[in-house]
């Protein structure tokens, strides 16, 4: 998945630089980085919590960026960043920088030892770029953490309050579904999926292995009983879509959904759990339907 492969590939020591002209600097290890952007020269102290954009190119296309969904990743510098694994490198290059600087960072794509799925037609370098956007120390990364908590609970109770009246739309439009009053407005795929767009989002529609945010509320097709639902614990499930994470039928139909789109999927079990079904709650060979909200 692309969003474990920017980790992976921060293993390279940055160490022992020697200058390789246009701007570029090499590492010993024969990798090549920039920095493009200096901001206000002021180096990043130890122990201090580093917020950082981060986008992946291959030439004109973006292939994942944090600035997609305006978060910042955040992560501690130390003395010691060994503790990262195999992200001690950006932790330790991240160390030269000051709030407001950028890096671009070279991978040729030959350089994989295995080649990610949907790599494979790539022949020029891929870029990343990291950008350190704020630097906080520990007592203000304490509030800000404490900040961003309740907010999250605020808002895990405001969507576990819709529980009742999204049960209840759902299980109306599963009547209507049976009786037949949404012929004429349902979609097909090739596959066998079906989909009913309740509200059309305004947003574009995911790209393939992009994450996205999903609440859901799924049930049998055939009685209409619930199995599982992401407003009960009042989080949206988030994932990379089109990358296997989930059942077929989701991969598919979420793809096309523009973002805040409001739709029933109606997934036939060969898009689901197929044969085996995923006991106790979904027996074998069970027709599916959710109820999804698509976020921007």
């Amino acid at each position: 998945m692309i969003n474990k492969i920017f980790f992976l590939l921060l293993s390279i020591s940055f160490m022992a630089a020697c200058n390789s002209g246009n701007g570029r600097v090499m590492a010993d290890s024969g990798y090549e980085y920039e920095v493009i952007r200096k901001g206000n020269k002021e180096p990043i102290p130890m122990d201090s919590y580093v917020f950082f954009h981060m986008s992946l190119t291959q030439k004109d296309s973006v292939i994942q960026t944090t600035t997609a969904t305006g978060q910042p990743s955040v992560l501690k510098l130390t003395a010691d960043n060994s503790g990262y694994g195999q992200l001690a490198a950006l932790v330790d290059i991240m160390a030269t920088l000051s709030v407001g600087d950028s890096l671009l960072f070279y991978f040729p794509v030959d350089s994989f030892e295995q080649v990610p799925p949907g790599f494979d037609a790539f022949t020029e370098d891929m870029v990343y770029r990291v950008g350190i956007v704020e630097v906080k120390n520990e007592e203000q990364f304490s509030a800000f953490r404490d900040s961003v908590k309740m907010e999250q609970e605020k808002e895990m109770q405001v969507v576990s309050a819709r529980l009742p009246e999204v049960e209840a739309m759902a299980k109306a439009n599963w009547d209507k579904y049976k009786s037949g009053g949404f012929d004429g407005q349902i979609q097909r795929t090739e596959s066998g999926l079906g989909y009913i767009i309740h509200e059309e989002g305004d947003g574009p529609k995911p790209l393939r292995e992009e994450p996205v945010s999903v609440h859901y509320y799924g049930m049998l097709d055939a009685d209409a009983k619930m199995f599982d639902t992401s407003f009960k614990r009042g989080q949206a499930y988030k994932f990379p879509l089109g990358v296997g994470q989930v059942i077929q039928g989701w991969d598919e139909g979420l793809l096309l959904l523009p973002k805040g789109t409001k739709a029933t999927l109606l997934i036939p079990a060969a898009l689901g759990y197929g044969a085996a079904g995923s006991p106790p709650m979904i027996p074998e060979n069970a027709d599916l339907i959710f109820y999804v909200e698509l976020e921007k």
